[in-house]
């Protein structure tokens, strides 16, 4: 990873006027430090697990899609960019009434063969250090751990194929929907896609494929393949085509995953990233019912694990040490 620009912004809550004031900051040289701050940072990004997609609105009511392409054409500096855009993001949160203030954060760095922009919100915590002389006292840091809102462009993407749909992402922090689509709206975004709708697609079209193999190993160890290789995908932060997971199939001795999703009605969009938690439902069954809850690994049944579908029966070979000491004596 190669940083182009970073820098960070403050959003203050004015106690007097209850109204979100703005602390400029200025361009930071790029420091082994700063690089792991956002290696933290993306990654995190990265595990957050319901993200949305989108692209810039048709006619967005937001300059920012406008000023992001002077600023790649070179016609704004990053400086007056991230200026206009808190001024943007200052004005929505407080036209919502979202007060509390926090930094937000702009990186344009390169990855590979990518140049993305990332935006986020963060806030700063406090915790405790030893100093030289072995005292101890409170230290605040940037908590990159944890954001509030975020946004990042893959903006070669952006520059190469406008029509994607999926070259913006960001974070839907569960109960802050109205949050989310108020920094949506000042960046000038058009939500497109869900991590969640994909995933549940995703796991739909692969049980059905692997339901056709010729036996349940067959059909576990296809299930075990598509997991693993999403997962391999969406914590590098990499989208995921039908193509690549079609020829990682391949070498496992199918290569009709992708003729079976175009031939059957699955509304799968790619390139994609399936949120994590919903693809654990290929190789982990799950249920709950009141007073009851069970979880078994998928390669468990047939073996220590059967179920009888006429009784409607779970029976369960080997029960776990620690419960069958519970149950003794019940």
């Amino acid at each position: 990873m190669a940083i182009k620009q970073i820098l960070v912004h403050q959003l203050e809550q004015n106690p007097e006027s209850n109204a979100l004031t703005t602390t400029t900051g200025h361009i930071l040289p790029p420091t082994p430090a700063l690089e792991a701050m956002l290696d933290d940072l993306l990654q995190t990004y990265n595990k957050k697990q319901d993200k949305r997609y989108g692209q810039f609105a048709a006619e967005p009511e937001s300059p920012f899609p406008a000023e992001l392409g002077q600023y790649l054409n070179d016609e704004l500096t990053f400086e007056d960019l991230t200026v206009n855009t808190l001024s943007q993001i200052s004005e929505k949160l407080g036209e919502a009434g979202a007060l509390g203030g926090g930094y937000v954060l702009f990186a344009d760095y390169q990855q590979g063969l990518t140049r993305y922009l990332i935006l986020c919100m963060l806030n700063s915590n406090i915790s405790v250090t030893v100093t030289e002389d072995l005292s101890i006292q409170d230290c605040a840091y940037l908590d990159t751990g944890k954001m509030s809102l975020a946004c990042r462009i893959n903006v070669t993407e952006w520059q190469g194929n406008t029509d994607s749909g999926r070259y913006l992402s960001f974070l839907r922090p569960r109960g802050g929907r109205r949050l989310s689509d108020v920094f949506q709206e000042a960046l000038g975004c058009s939500e497109t896609s869900g991590s969640k709708e994909e995933a549940d697609t995703l796991v739909k079209a692969v049980k059905a494929f692997a339901s056709e193999a010729p036996s349940l190993e067959n059909h576990k160890e296809v299930s075990r393949q598509v997991y693993d290789f999403c997962q391999t995908k969406v914590d590098e932060g990499d989208a995921l085509t039908l193509e690549e997971l079609t020829g990682y199939l391949s070498e496992a001795g199918s290569d009709e995953f992708a003729r079976f999703v175009n031939t059957r009605d699955y509304d799968m969009t790619t390139p994609m990233a399936p949120e994590k938690r919903t693809l654990t439902k290929l190789v982990r069954y799950t249920g709950r019912s009141k007073g009851l809850t069970l979880a078994f690994d998928a390669e468990l049944l047939g073996t220590q694990v059967h179920y009888d579908e006429t009784t409607d029966q779970l029976v369960i070979k080997g029960v776990p040490e620690k419960l069958k000491e519970q149950l003794k004596g019940q």
